[in-house]
């Protein structure tokens, strides 16, 4: 009896239940993770096994590799499939679309209207101006936004931005440096130049040397570091793209809100002129004050950080690559001698083809988005994912399809060679169709296009015309890409010097 009752006692003593329970729990969740990382393989896909909170992309969670070098990664390690089913932070399962047809149905075929919304988390409370990026809006609201910008954006509109970009090209070529500097700064300082004059009107004073006070001038102090590598980029890359939960709880903005006011007093202080903002009033669609100042924000940052990050990198690879380099030079000359040495006039640009295709292949090594992400919004059909099979898949609503850019610009088959830097790609060439994903694809590609190049190329053209470009020091190892950030951004500068060129 003694026995019996030491025995019943000690089953309720709660100091023997809680290591049961604990146990249990345990069990219970170590469950539920192999559930969860086995999604995939439950519906009969071949896919990696999703490992908690950090699925796929452990590398990119530590920093140790960008979100666009996962995706190559798993790009290349499933070969012969049109699509992978892996798993994004946090566990969530998505899939990495392959296949180039499937690409193409996704982006401008019979599935775009069920995955159109792009997958990036922005709270249209917290972000008011950004809310109007065609890029960000979702729903029908994207078409409505996307068409005020588009009509800014005609070859004959393009064309009446040249004297913005004329002016820079003076203030730029009257700056160009005598000593090794960095890349990226350079760049950013120019089209920032650009981005101000053409859609405010405004003189941003960013070429303009040392006696102008740096730490005052606004365009310089928030919007140059704006997109660059801080302590919190990776926090709010996570943000963006994978956890709309997270952004709330760091409050993250995609405009910070000190900028957010700064472009609204803008907005309100505009005196007309020939403009991108004037234009915006004029058009055929009346706009309200935040949608006018969303329009601004979305021209202004748009327009500088990825045009920036373009030309840094062009005159990075021209520098590794000195054939290329010639050829640009030998074209340069060729077109200054047959326009009076003028190359800011727009029929000379136009003619500036082996200019373009520098760049252009450039952005093919260096995309400003690494991966496009939409989320599906209508159930749909995919076909199976090997060639051959019948087992088709029902994409659910809300799935994130990520259409790899990085991987697929770097992706043998499709670019022979593809590390090598190759103008030549792009010359002569029929359309790349989805192989090139430098600029979007489809309706929801980037409207500024004509834009970026113009003002890339004008650049570019102004730097080398009378001047070599060669890497500040030559035993440098190439530049890496920062971890952290949404958009690309080179780790530790991109540095550079400029030489006068002699007479070959």
């Amino acid at each position: 009896m003694q026995v019996e009752w030491e025995c019943a006692f000690s089953a309720r003593d709660p100091s023997m239940l809680l290591p049961v329970l604990l146990c249990l729990l345990l069990v219970a969740t170590l469950l539920l993770w192999i559930w969860q990382g086995n999604h995939w393989r439950r519906l009969g896909l071949q896919a990696p096994f999703g490992w908690p909170l950090v699925g796929n992309m452990l590398d990119f969670a530590l920093a140790r590799r960008s979100y666009g070098e996962v995706y190559e990664q798993i790009y290349r390690q499933n070969p012969g499939l049109k699509y992978v089913g892996f798993y994004r932070l946090f566990n969530e399962p998505a899939i990495l679309v392959r296949d180039q047809e499937l690409v193409r149905h996704i982006l401008v075929g019979k599935h775009f209207g069920d995955c159109a919304d792009n997958a990036v988390n922005v709270d249209h409370h917290r972000d008011v101006l950004a809310s109007h990026n065609p890029f960000i809006a979702n729903g029908d609201r994207w078409r409505l936004l996307r068409t005020d910008l588009v009509a800014l954006f005609t070859p004959s509109r393009v064309r009446q931005t040249l004297p913005h970009v004329a002016r820079a090209c003076q203030l730029l070529r009257a700056r160009v440096p005598l000593d090794r500097f960095e890349a990226k700064d350079l760049a950013t300082r120019f089209t920032l130049q650009v981005v101000a004059s053409a859609v405010f009107g405004l003189d941003a004073h960013c070429l303009c040397g040392q006696n102008v006070e740096e730490t005052s001038n606004r365009w310089l102090k928030w919007l140059a570091p704006l997109f660059q590598p801080s302590p919190w980029s990776l926090l709010e890359t996570i943000a963006l793209l994978h956890s709309p939960r997270l952004a709330r709880l760091i409050g993250h903005r995609y405009v910070p809100l000190p900028l957010q006011n700064w472009f609204g007093e803008l907005v309100d202080a505009r005196s007309g002129g020939d403009n991108l903002l004037q234009w915006l009033a004029e058009g055929k669609r009346t706009l309200g004050r935040d949608e006018l100042a969303g329009h601004a924000t979305t021209l202004l940052l748009e327009g500088y950080e990825t045009s920036a990050m373009l030309l840094a990198f062009a005159l990075y690879e021209l520098a590794l690559n000195k054939d290329a380099q010639r050829n640009l030079h030998c074209e340069l000359d060729e077109v200054a001698q047959r326009h009076n040495d003028n190359l800011m006039d727009h029929v000379a640009l136009a003619e500036l083809r082996y200019t373009e295709a520098a760049l252009l292949e450039a952005l093919r090594l260096h995309p400003a988005m690494q991966a496009l992400q939409k989320r599906c919004t209508k159930s749909f059909t995919l076909p199976a994912q090997k060639y051959g099979s019948a087992d088709d898949l029902r994409v659910s609503l809300g799935t994130v399809l990520v259409l790899p850019v990085q991987a697929i610009h770097l992706d043998p088959e499709l670019y022979p060679e593809p590390n090598q830097f190759r103008p030549e790609r792009f010359l002569n060439q029929p359309p790349m169709g989805c192989r090139f994903l430098g600029f979007g694809f489809g309706p929801r590609m980037c409207p500024g296009m004509r834009l970026g190049l113009l003002q890339t190329k004008a650049a570019l053209a102004t730097l080398l015309q009378d001047h070599c470009v060669l890497l500040s020091d030559q035993d440098q190892s190439r530049v890496e890409v920062s971890p952290l950030t949404f958009l690309t951004a080179g780790k530790g500068g991109i540095w550079l010097r400029l030489e006068r060129r002699t007479s070959e």
